[in-house]
């Protein structure tokens, strides 16, 4: 909503080149208030015409276009004065930008480039701007547990090391890599933003010998907890490698991976029959790959 002394000029609408065009304008002898110390008396001092991209009218790409004034104020001098519609510096109205941040979480800002037909440099400059004014404004003072894991960015070995606020469900920080120096950079965002390294009593992470020497070294009070999925995969992997072996002397063994993997109850009725032959095979297992599947699942239960 345009309030005085702004009003919409002109209108102009294209539809062979699907285009809304609307002009801004205000009216001769108009005063604005100063955007430094908010004097509502400043007389215009010259104009610059700008325009700016606004949401869509249907299908229709919207552009408003406005001479912007630059106010002399006796308090401050010559100022550029801030238009209601958008921030400054922006060539986008908030609209457009509230639009775009809206779908910023759930789609690749080159997806979203091409949706509303912009190059994604702009909007990723768009992004980068509201999330670093959140970021700035976070408050990490009662973040007690944290949650620490590590994904790739990209194909290869091109990783970003993620930590969430447990209590929140919240990622509240990532940096590139997944070493000890991560952890260190993470206790560093966390004094800025308030928090107390020492006020962190639990993380949750991998059993990542980097991970577990970073937050002994920056996090001296946390105690660590191995996440289950990494310790049930862990358990996973020992107990195929031995039924491998196994399976060299014992081909009974053989094409039963996923029985010894599998929860029992997602068993099909084959497997699950294929797994009671083998627990009253009077032979028993000499490597253990039953032991080791007993002592997983018991685990499962446990945890």
């Amino acid at each position: 909503m345009l309030t005085p002394p702004w009003k919409v000029a002109e209108c102009q609408f294209d539809v062979n080149h699907k285009r809304l065009d609307i002009y801004l304008d205000f009216a001769k002898g108009s005063r604005f208030f100063c955007p430094d110390c908010g004097r509502a008396d400043c007389t215009v001092h010259d104009t610059d015409q700008k325009s700016w991209r606004h949401l869509n009218f249907f299908q229709h790409e919207t552009y408003m276009y406005a001479r912007v004034p630059r106010i002399k104020c006796s308090n401050c001098g010559v100022r550029v004065v801030n238009v209601p519609w958008a921030r400054e510096g922006s060539g986008f109205t908030l609209l457009f930008e509230a639009y775009i941040m809206l779908l910023a979480p759930s789609m690749p800002v080159k997806r979203i480039a091409e949706l509303v037909t912009e190059h994604d440099t702009r909007l990723w400059r768009l992004v980068q701007h509201h999330v670093n004014e959140a970021r700035d404004e976070a408050d990490y003072s009662d973040v007690k547990q944290v949650g620490i894991d590590e994904t790739s960015s990209k194909r290869g070995h091109n990783y970003v090391t993620l930590v969430v606020d447990l209590e929140e469900s919240k990622t509240i920080f990532a940096t590139e890599g997944k070493d000890n120096a991560t952890i260190g950079r993470f206790k560093d965002d966390l004094i800025d933003h308030g928090g107390n390294p020492e006020a962190i009593d639990d993380v949750s992470c991998d059993m990542s010998p980097a991970f577990i020497k970073g937050i002994k070294e920056n996090l001296p009070n946390a105690q660590i907890t191995f996440d289950k999925f990494h310790i049930i995969k862990t358990l996973n992997e020992a107990v195929d490698e031995v039924r491998r072996q196994e399976q060299k002397g014992q081909p009974e063994l053989k094409n039963t991976r996923y029985i010894f993997l599998k929860n029992p109850e997602n068993l099909t009725s084959k497997q699950s029959n294929l797994l009671e032959d083998l627990k009253l095979k009077d032979q028993p297992f000499q490597g253990s790959t039953y032991f080791f599947f007993l002592f997983a699942s018991n685990f499962v239960v446990e945890t």
